[in-house]
This record gives structure tokens, C-alpha cells and sequence, in this order.
């Protein structure tokens, strides 16, 4: 495709929409995102998929969307389509968050680990009960609203909706999603094993790099591929990992992490409860 195609796409959307194109702030394997504002000055973000990833996953990314409502994952504004150069490309339009990113934050402190986990527990648990399972939690698809305090879960491009059938194929080695953050059933392509608790995994390797700057399955002179690898193979989180989430007061995150979802929290709620329990 292109260079810049999709940024066309967006100009033609915002032409016949009456907005004001900004920039392209950020790209995925499915998409493009760019700043827009309406008449009002609203900042959106509107979201162009590519044309040759467009099929079925876009569609269950826009209804899993449309079945949120939850302060703490984006809102799905709109959903349209675009011809260009005889090619049809579906745009969804969504809240703009100003506040950035988790990955732009760095280092957090343990209180503000604390108080941006219960907030995307709450989050993970919204989307358990609509029976989907988000599986592509990471820093980068944890934006922030302008309060700069509230984090707000987006990118639902890889979604699974266990009420329905499943688009990875059964002999793919591997699920979808970003490997350095993904769950053991996630890396095998371990359908039956995959539910909410998927989920629960990659929330906590986020927040524990985000607390402690390592993912918790790492070990001294270890590479970010070998990591993978250890996580797939189901090799226990690092040594150095169960003291150090004792030692900050958040014990809640080695149960996360636990290899085989039997042994992570079982329900949501008790992963909510537990969470409220943390000292820090």
C-alpha cells in the first residue's frame, strides 16, 4: 500500500464529514489512526483500516466496541465507509485521549500503579462480561484522558468473542496479539484455555513492568525473545520476581502471572477484590 493512501482516505472522510484534518498520530498492523476535530473543536481520532487487512476481524473489533460502555475503554463514536482509488476502506471514529500513553509514562509509582490497576481491573472485568477477551493488553493500547489520571483501554483489532467461532486458525502456532505480553494459552493458540484469565495475564506483566521495569518472567541476561519463550513453555515467573512483588506491597501481581489459568484468579471480581487489598 502506499505511503500516505490512508492519510488520503482520512482527508476524503473529513471533507465529507466537515472535519478538520490535524495529523497522523499512530499506525498498527490493521490501521491508522489520525487527529481530527469536528466543528465544535471536538478532537477525534479517526481510524482508517487498512483494504488488505479488511474482513472479519475489523467487524468483530467494531461490535465488541459497540458493546462497551465503560468509562475506561474507548468509545466507538462511528463506523463508515470510504471508496478511494476503487477501493473500499472502513473508518471508525472514536474519542480522541490527549493524555497519552502507558508506555510514555515510565516508571510508576506504586500508588499510581495501584490506582491505574483498579481502574483497568474494572475494565477487564466490563469486557469479560460481555464474553469477549481483549487479548492485545500492553502500555501502548492504554491511553490516558485529558484529567491525565483516568487510563482508558483501546485497539480491540484482535479480539476474541468466545460466544462466537474463532478466526485464528486451529494449526497456527500462534494466537494474535503482541508476544512480549501475551498469556502461555495465547502464545500456543490454546483455544479452549483462553478466556478472561488471558486477559488477567497480560494486565499483569503490564503492570508489573510498569511498577518494577521488567516483565516478571525475566532473568539476568535473558533477551525480550528468550522471555517469549519462557512464558510459552510455561517455566515459572523469574526468581528475583515473587520478593520483589512482596517487597512493594503487591503480592496480587505473582498470582497474574500464573502459568496455567487454573492457577490465576478465577473470577473477575476476585481479582478486584484482592487488587483492594494491596498495602502498596
Amino acid at each position: 500500500m502506499p505511503n500516505g493512501e490512508l492519510e488520503q482516505v482520512a482527508k476524503k472522510i473529513c471533507a465529507k464529514r466537515g472535519l478538520r484534518f490535524v495529523e497522523r498520530v499512530g499506525e498498527g498492523a490493521f490501521k491508522q489512526t489520525f487527529h481530527v476535530v469536528d466543528g465544535k473543536d471536538t478532537p477525534l481520532a479517526l481510524k482508517v483500516f487498512k483494504a488488505a487487512s479488511s474482513n472479519k476481524r475489523d467487524q468483530r473489533e467494531i461490535q465488541a466496541m459497540l458493546r462497551c460502555e465503560h468509562k475506561n475503554i474507548a468509545r466507538l463514536l462511528s463506523v463508515e465507509s470510504c471508496v478511494h482509488m476503487t477501493q473500499q476502506f472502513v473508518t471508525i471514529t472514536e474519542e480522541f485521549l490527549p493524555g497519552g500513553t502507558l508506555t510514555a509514562r515510565g516508571r510508576l509509582s506504586v500508588p499510581q500503579c495501584i490506582a491505574i490497576g483498579k481502574q483497568l481491573i474494572e475494565a477487564v472485568a466490563h469486557i469479560a462480561a460481555l464474553h469477549l477477551v481483549h487479548r492485545d493488553i500492553k502500555p501502548d493500547n492504554i491511553l490516558f484522558r485529558a484529567d491525565n489520571s483516568t487510563p482508558v483501554i483501546t485497539d480491540f483489532g484482535v479480539v476474541r468473542d468466545l460466544t462466537d467461532s474463532s478466526i485464528t486458525p486451529t494449526w497456527a502456532a500462534r494466537g494474535p496479539g503482541t508476544p512480549f505480553f501475551a498469556a502461555p494459552e495465547q502464545l500456543n493458540n490454546e483455544k479452549s484455555l483462553t478466556d478472561w484469565r488471558t486477559d488477567q495475564f497480560a494486565l499483569g506483566v503490564v503492570l508489573s513492568y510498569s511498577v518494577v521495569g521488567a516483565h516478571p518472567y525475566w532473568e539476568v541476561g535473558i533477551s525480550d525473545r528468550d522471555i517469549v519463550d519462557r512464558v510459552s513453555a510455561r517455566r515459572r515467573a523469574g526468581d528475583w520476581f515473587p520478593e520483589k512483588a512482596a517487597e512493594i506491597g503487591l503480592p496480587v501481581l505473582l498470582k497474574m502471572v500464573a502459568p496455567w489459568p487454573v492457577d490465576r484468579f478465577r473470577r473477575p471480581e476476585m481479582l478486584s477484590r484482592a487488587w483492594g487489598e494491596q498495602k502498596g
